[in-house]
């Protein structure tokens, strides 16, 4: 009992959170037998015990915090069984026990009643009680030694248990680990049973108060938050986090991850459906981080770094849309730390034997790509994509890839098609060159199917190709879609709702463009001649312009998603579809803007049309982003342009991210070149003059890691 608390109303749940550690990890049912299940003995297995970890009830947003799993292993709770035996007298626990009848009798029979006496609800009077039996001249406990003595003392203080005068509503923030540590130890090392602060962290064990932790301290604030731009879940009253103690818990950690799973999510996929990557694996594994920080376990740089990375982002999320100066000084503090824990990280990523699990090394790297793509700062968020590729080709191809592991493969590839496409100015620059050198030395180059840079794969009939079916090992390790292909395992439209031959062709693109990049400046001697080149570019634009969303037979939407989910993924396809074509006319032909313009006014229908479904939407995934950037740096209308320039602003204030005003600001300057006769310009200029990208910047002081 002391070891494990559970609500009175169970809810039925899933066997992800029950079982012991082996029938998991075999996928077994497990009966949950304590010390050990019998499936486990049955089979002559060893039974690994049972985790621990705090569930958060998803489906009833009003229910506290409940512990699925035992907190303690069986030695441990039997010791603590022990030490509350030995701590409670037997007179005490007679009067007591006496009360509680008494009390029950006398209470009118109704299903709220509940005891409130002492520890984990049993045993503890309320604090008026206490308050009014004791003098003020007298010591907030007493001894146990007089509490057994029925000679000392009045018959009231007789009566009060010896942990009536001891404070209860102390958080986990405010205990340090050694707490928890001088529990566990064997008897004759504890300390004394009469400790005050060892009985305070024993109550506390029994309730987790959601409260504490998650409501930050209310105060008159100096911007209120618009009406117009407050997202539905979130409160004007919530308008600054609590100042962070001094434990190692985050006082505002439950209420920043329910605001990340509640609006920020919608920022990377516009799907709704509870299989995404950040449902399964970036939620539960941030919560896992809190339940361990919560517990006072030692976790991995790669764990803490995820942890305090979607702290940054949730925290600067509520930071722009509350106005509040509080929240930004708390998201630059957790992003100090989870930029900390990163450098730590991936000096040790390489070693052997790991210091951490693969997915939670790729999940930190991953969420600081997050942080520094929604901070808009391109600088960092090259950096660590190139963290991302040398470790998933060092560490990622050559294992077989489970679905969680792909899950995390498809994220980083679709971020980073988006991203390459648009950063043109370090394309050979010292941090990618020494990504490469590193691969090629490690041996492991062999298992990356595709280049490691971005160069034209040697095709011939693009059609041909786009219809071959591709093998696992193919479709796996062609990790930034070289070859144009099928393949049926793909994630991309479960995840982001975008079919992977899209992709495919804006993946061509981009290789065409560095293609002709490298002609122009001669750096490719054996780089594809004129003819060459025209035909790889006809046959692109042919199937870009041929291109059609996908229908019931190619891409089925989800039962899960609602009208207005596939009225927002169907406008979400279109803008794609005439961004990319967008994209190869200014990136290949570099023709004139002002015949794109039919296909511009699209895109910013698109947008609108989004904005009538359903105006609560915060329309912040990357499949929204891109078109809108691409479409909006060639517009042309004063307009047009006003109509991208209100869709990215309102963007920011209900997401709250700096990155919206940022590519706006990029997207301004594009349009002031082109005014002040800069319409001659080529798309490669625009885009250099527009996005300035340091050749080493701030990460050489940032991540420190070493090539393995």
């Amino acid at each position: 009992m002391a070891g494990r608390i559970e609500r009175a109303e169970i809810n039925s749940h899933t066997r992800s959170f029950t079982g012991c550690n082996t029938c998991r990890s075999r996928h077994v049912k497990c009966d949950e037998g304590r010390p050990t299940c019998s499936m486990c003995a049955y089979f002559g297995l060893t039974c690994a015990g049972y985790g621990k970890n705090i569930f958060f009830d998803s489906k009833n947003p009003d229910a506290k915090i409940r512990f699925r799993r035992p907190l303690l292993t069986e030695e441990e709770r039997e010791r603590m069984s022990q030490w509350l035996v030995s701590s409670a007298p037997p007179k005490s626990t007679f009067q007591l026990l006496s009360r509680i009848d008494d009390e029950c009798e006398n209470s009118v029979p109704s299903g709220e009643f509940q005891l409130s006496l002492g520890p984990f609800g049993v045993f503890k009077v309320q604090p008026d009680r206490a308050i009014q039996s004791a003098t003020p001249d007298e010591p907030e406990s007493l001894p146990i030694e007089e509490l057994e003595d029925p000679g000392t003392g009045s018959p009231e203080q007789d009566d009060l248990p010896i942990m009536s005068s001891f404070p209860v509503d102390i958080g986990f923030s405010q205990l340090s680990p050694s707490f928890m540590q001088s529990l566990l130890e064997p008897p004759e090392q504890r300390p004394n049973s009469s400790s005050p602060d060892l009985l305070d962290y024993l109550m506390d064990q029994g309730h987790l108060d959601e409260t504490s932790l998650v409501q930050p301290q209310r105060y008159s604030p100096t911007h209120l938050i618009s009406d117009s731009y407050c997202h539905p879940h979130i409160s004007p009253d919530f308008l600054a986090p609590s100042p962070d103690s001094s434990g190692s818990v985050p006082q505002d950690a439950v209420f920043l991850i329910k605001h990340y799973s509640s609006t920020v999510i919608s920022l990377m996929t516009p799907v709704r459906h509870k299989k995404t990557p950040w449902h399964i694996l970036f939620i539960p594994h941030a919560k896992d981080c809190l339940a361990a920080l919560a517990l006072g376990e030692d976790m991995s740089h790669a764990s803490l770094c995820n942890f305090y990375g979607t702290l940054a982002i949730s925290a600067f999320s509520l930071g722009g849309v509350s106005r509040s100066e509080t929240w930004l000084e708390q998201g630059q503090m957790y992003l100090r730390k989870a930029q900390n824990h990163a450098k730590l990280m991936l000096l040790t990523a390489y070693d052997i034997p790991k210091p951490a699990k693969y997915k939670s090394i790729l999940m930190a790297i991953l969420t600081m790509v997050q942080v520094s793509t929604f901070s808009g700062n391109r600088d960092q968020a090259e950096g660590y994509f190139l963290e991302a590729e040398k470790f998933i080709r060092l560490k990622g191809l050559k294992r077989r890839k489970s679905r969680k592991v792909r899950l995390l493969h498809h994220c980083y590839v679709f971020e980073r098609m988006f991203h390459e496409s648009v950063f043109v100015c370090a394309a050979n620059s010292y941090q990618r060159q020494n990504v490469r050198r590193v691969i090629e030395s490690s041996g492991l180059a062999p298992a990356s199917v595709d280049g490691l840079s971005f160069r034209l794969y040697k095709w011939k009939n693009l059609h041909q190709e786009m219809l071959r079916v591709r093998d696992r090992e193919e479709g796996e390790n062609d990790l930034h879609l070289e070859r144009p292909g099928l393949f049926s395992a793909t994630l991309y439209p479960e995840i982001f709702g975008i079919p992977e031959a899209w992709l495919l062709l804006l993946s061509c693109v981009i290789r065409l463009g560095t293609e002709k990049d490298a002609a122009e400046e001669q750096s490719n001697p054996n780089g594809l001649n004129l003819k060459d080149f025209i035909n790889r570019a006809k046959a692109l634009e042919d199937y870009i312009n041929q291109l059609q969303r996908p229908n019931q037979a190619t891409f089925t939407f989800s039962s899960q998603h609602s009208t207005i989910d596939e009225h927002i993924l169907e406008n979400m396809l279109e803008a794609m579809r005439l961004a990319l074509a967008i994209y190869f006319y200014r990136r290949i032909y570099d023709i004139n803007a002002s015949i794109l313009q039919e296909k511009v006014v699209g895109v910013r229908d698109c947008l609108l049309q989004c904005e009538y479904a359903d105006s609560s939407v915060v329309h912040g995934s990357a499949g929204f982003i891109w078109p809108a950037f691409i479409a909006a740096c060639e517009a042309e209308d004063p307009d047009v342009q006003e109509s991208f320039a209100t869709w990215f602003e309102i963007s920011a204030s209900r997401s709250g991210l700096s990155g919206f005003t940022r590519t706006l600001s990029s997207i301004r300057k594009i349009w002031q070149e082109k005014r002040g006769g800069g319409s001659s310009m080529t798309w490669l200029d625009l885009m250099r003059k527009a996005l300035p990208v340091q050749e080493h910047g701030e990460w050489e002081g940032l991540v420190g890691s070493k090539d393995s």
